[in-house]
Parts: C-alpha cells; structure tokens; sequence
C-alpha cells in the first residue's frame, strides 16, 4: 500500500507544515480546530432570525412588518424552542403567526391573525405563544 495512502502510527507524519507567506490561508482564525470553525460557520451572526423567501412575500402580502419587537419575540421563542428540542414550530405574537424551522433559526411562513382563526397548521411539533 502506497504509505501516502496510511493513517495513524504506519503511515508517515504531517509534521513541519508551514504556510508561505502570501498563502490565503495566513488570515485564518489562529488556534481553533476544524470543528469549532464548522460550528461557527454554522450559526448565524448574533442568533439572528433567517427569513425565506416566501416568509417575505408573505410578510409583504400581509403588511407585517419585522421591527425589533417582533424580531425579539421571534428570538426569544426560538431560544426557548430549541431549548426544548423543537423542530418546526408556530410561534404567535400580537403580530402574526409564524412558522418557524427552530434549527436553522429560519421563518418559514407568516400569517396574520386573522387567517389564524380558521386556519389549521400542520406539520408542526410545537406552538410558542409570545404577546407583549
């Protein structure tokens, strides 16, 4: 077996690795391993709620507009969610209502309350109630 190929104790070490000085890679963060840059690539900048493009269109339709209350609603809800283990969530609000997929902190759709009162939601494993 070619000992390129090997890993571990047979095969031989990477050691002695350096980069050259105009490689892309020197502006790197220094000091963390693969997983926690794969663990920060995958969190959104400070928590913030994703919004699709059909949430938008919905929230256009609606004239539902997304102000810091709201957003703080929305952010609340899903810290307490996955909290929970939550998946796909109804949160309520004096606002609307929202679904929301809790680990990609995304908002799937938006409804007002209106259409809330005669509308059946499905494929959802949790509700959050947030008025304020």
């Amino acid at each position: 077996m070619d000992p390129r190929l090997m890993i571990g104790p047979q095969g031989p070490q990477l050691g002695g690795i350096a980069l050259r000085s105009g490689s892309k890679a020197t502006g790197l963060n220094k000091g963390l391993n693969f997983v926690d840059l794969f663990n920060q690539a995958l969190t959104p900048a400070n928590n913030q709620i994703r919004i699709s493009a059909h949430a938008q269109k919905r929230l256009d339709e609606r004239n539902i507009t997304m102000n810091a209350r709201l957003e703080d609603s929305l952010n609340s809800a899903i810290n307490e969610l996955a909290a929970k283990g939550a998946k796909d969530s109804l949160v309520i609000t004096s606002e609307g209502a929202f679904l929301v997929n809790v680990p990609n902190r995304t908002m799937v759709t938006a409804m007002g309350l209106d259409e809330m009162r005669d509308g059946i939601v499905t494929n959802i494993d949790s509700v959050s109630m947030k008025y304020r």
